[in-house]
């Protein structure tokens, strides 16, 4: 996990387990090679003040581009502390009592990956990889994601519905784990149900003027579409 190639970058996994990292490290080095994303996993433990070669060094979180604080509810972990000076990127993830550790490792990385694709995380494809995106529409474009998903419509839906109307989000290139990250998020941001179909999020309810709002602060170039 823990060797990056030339223009990759290094996510760090800090727990005071080295076997929660390691899992999160799999399953995160799992998500981001199907997704094409340009970050490798390294896991380490949380110093303790023993000297343990599985320990992260001042060096190692200042060569992470993200490090990731894996914390159970009795073990809080303070950064600050830890690596005095140091002021890098970081998150931390807290895992609920009596969970599931995998599931809840699982669906925390899905959310990463959405957030690190949006930010220009995806490899880009060389100019001998790069193909149409449809026929006769020349070469597909080799800038960010977000240039990849302008035809995101966001649209209200109550036709053959049974009166009941959902809120449609079509035109995402997203892959499988981003889509079902994305739509869960959308789920919580409205505190409502939903699902994907045919690559569509149906959330719903009338939820577009929310839902609009939330992926242009994600960086999509949204519209609304439809009545």
């Amino acid at each position: 996990m823990s060797q990056t190639s030339a223009g990759t970058k290094l996510l760090l996994f800090l727990s005071t387990d080295i076997g929660l990292g390691r899992l999160a490290g799999s399953i995160f080095d799992e998500e981001a090679k199907k997704m094409d994303v340009v970050w490798n996993a390294d896991a380490k433990t949380v110093p303790s003040g023993a000297a343990e070669d599985e320990s992260a060094s001042q060096s190692d979180v200042q060569n992470a581009g993200l490090v990731i604080v894996i914390q159970r509810p009795e073990s809080k972990v303070n950064l600050k502390t830890i690596f005095p000076g140091w002021a890098g990127r970081a998150e931390f993830w807290d895992l609920p009592l009596s969970s599931d550790e995998a599931v809840a490792l699982r669906q925390n990385v899905a959310n990463l990956m959405v957030k690190l694709i949006l930010e220009g995380g995806k490899r880009q494809p060389t100019a001998e990889t790069t193909v149409s995106a449809r026929p006769g529409t020349g070469p597909a474009s080799s800038n960010s994601p977000m240039q990849k998903n302008d035809a995101v419509r966001v649209q209200r839906e109550s036709k053959g519905r049974g009166g009941k109307t959902v809120t449609i989000v079509s035109g995402l290139t997203l892959e499988n784990g981003g889509l079902e990250a994305l739509a869960k998020q959308l789920k919580q941001l409205c505190g409502t149900g939903g699902t994907i179909k045919d690559g569509k999020i149906e959330i719903q309810g009338d939820q577009c003027e929310r839902i609009l709002a939330e992926l242009l602060k994600k960086g999509f170039k949204a519209k609304r579409a439809g009545g």
